[in-house]
């Protein structure tokens, strides 16, 4: 069953490439695609004829009307995992679908061509018109052509073009086309990862940044991610974030995002591409089998949750904000006036809402969430505490609630783990997109339909 969630806020142009190809009187495109900070994501399913390929020889360009423009474009392999291997241990029989990396011991993908879970990416402002062309692309091997049709369900009419093809041998041309927009700096304290991350036990501090055009981030741990600077244009450009915070129930630390990096835990992947970085890891406690994703475009956040764990009495994912969060606007669907962030307690409407805001000076945070469960969930509802004296412990970061907002599911939820031979499931699914100051209701609404309703890709041979 598919739910909305309220707060769950805890979630690249282009270059001429060769002098050749006449865009003959292409196809009218009824209405450009209007999602600048959202990604088109394929698998190599959807692009039959380009299995088999090495993947870092497939590139992607867009005609303008004029003429072939290369675009960056990703591809992102995955393959099956058994997770006790991820921990440079015995396999414990729990296989997930997930990205690969030779940089931990998730290891590289035993396909090693483009195959058809293999995961290919750009972003939705790099689409173009149809195009009638007299030649594929200079560089590019004739007859290995694929014409992406993306298409927008939100606004019928409104589609774009993206052409794929394998480069030719002694081609200089590069994956990302000259461009990274998104820059992942993963730097772990004791070094390098596989011999001298603490898999059994840590904490294992990091120093790592992510910067987008429009955000900064920072982790100073596998779970803890303990800043946020929206850089949008107008912005202040301040971190405002004290913590995004895992819990049980308010006030009860029994766990958090600190006992999660204090337990055991190994990293999935950590990777920069030109389209995106993606950042996955395993290990919570008592449900070390327990994911968590967190894949970063250049204007919003995906993080994506699967909960492995034995029977739990409950489970929150907050934000709680910093003092410079100060002045700031909250709202969500159910509270759309909003409140005023400023250490002073609120009593806003609880329940289940698709959205959630916090806007000001120092730039607008919007936060889609969606939930998957294979179980009822009667104690779902959204939770939001502003108050500079607070009436539960803060387990973590600082002593302030300033804003301190997410989901809360309050009922028992049954055992996940598979490793403990259970089926079910939770599927956790938050999308942020960081935007310049003065958001709104309409802002927030237009968000989450986007990120509840994807772009549409089809695929099909291509040739001139």
């Amino acid at each position: 069953m598919r739910r909305f969630l309220r707060p769950f806020v805890v979630l690249a142009v282009c270059s001429l490439a060769g002098a050749v190809l006449v865009v003959q009187a292409p196809a009218a495109s009824a209405t450009p695609i209007n999602r600048p900070s959202d990604p088109v994501v394929i698998t190599g399913a959807t692009t039959p004829t380009l299995q088999g390929q090495v993947p870092t020889q497939i590139v992607g360009f867009r005609a303008d009307g004029s003429g072939w423009v290369q675009i960056p474009i990703q591809v992102d392999e995955r393959a099956m995992l058994d997770l006790g291997l991820v921990y440079h241990g015995a396999a414990n029989g729990v296989k997930v679908l997930a990205y690969t990396s030779n940089a931990t011991f998730a290891g590289a993908d035993p396909n090693k061509k483009f195959d058809a879970d293999d995961e290919l990416a750009f972003m939705a402002r790099d689409t173009g018109v149809q195009a009638t062309a007299a030649s594929a692309p200079v560089g590019t091997v004739s007859g290995t052509g694929v014409a992406v049709h993306v298409t927008d369900p939100l606004a019928p009419g409104a589609d774009g073009y993206v052409y794929l093809f394998v480069k030719a041998k002694g081609s200089k041309l590069q994956q990302g086309a000259g461009k990274k927009y998104v820059k992942y700096q993963f730097h772990l304290d004791s070094g390098n990862y596989k011999k001298t991350y603490k898999t059994t036990a840590g904490p294992n501090p990091e120093n790592t940044h992510i910067t987008g055009a429009t955000y900064t981030q920072h982790f100073g741990d596998r779970w803890l991610t303990d800043s946020i600077t929206v850089t949008a244009p107008g912005a202040t450009k301040v971190d405002i974030l004290d913590r995004a915070k895992p819990l049980f129930a308010p006030g009860n630390c029994v766990r958090t995002e600190d006992t999660f990096d204090s337990g055991e835990g190994a990293f999935i992947v950590n990777k920069s591409g030109p389209v995106r970085a993606i950042r996955s890891y395993i290990g919570a406690n008592s449900g070390p089998n327990t994911e968590r994703t967190n894949i970063f475009y250049d204007r919003r956040e995906d993080v994506v949750t699967d909960l492995r764990v034995h029977a739990i009495p409950s489970i929150m994912d907050l934000m709680d904000y910093s003092p410079a969060a100060t002045g700031m606007t909250y709202r969500n669907e159910l509270n759309p006036t909003g409140v005023t962030v400023d250490g002073n307690p609120d009593s806003l409407t609880a329940g289940v809402s698709s959205w959630e805001q916090i806007t000001g000076v120092q730039g607008t945070l919007t936060s889609v969430g969606q939930l998957t469960t294979s179980f009822a969930t009667p104690g779902l509802t959204s939770y939001y505490l502003d108050d500079s004296t607070p009436p539960v412990t803060q387990c973590t970061g600082d002593a302030f609630a300033y804003g301190e907002s997410g989901l809360y599911l309050n009922s028992a939820l049954p055992c996940t783990d598979p490793g403990m031979g259970c089926s079910d499931t939770l599927r956790g699914v938050r999308t942020m997109y960081f935007d310049p100051p003065g958001g709104t209701v309409a802002t927030a609404a237009t968000e989450r339909d986007d990120a509840v309703d994807p772009l549409a890709a089809t695929a099909a041979a291509w040739s001139p």
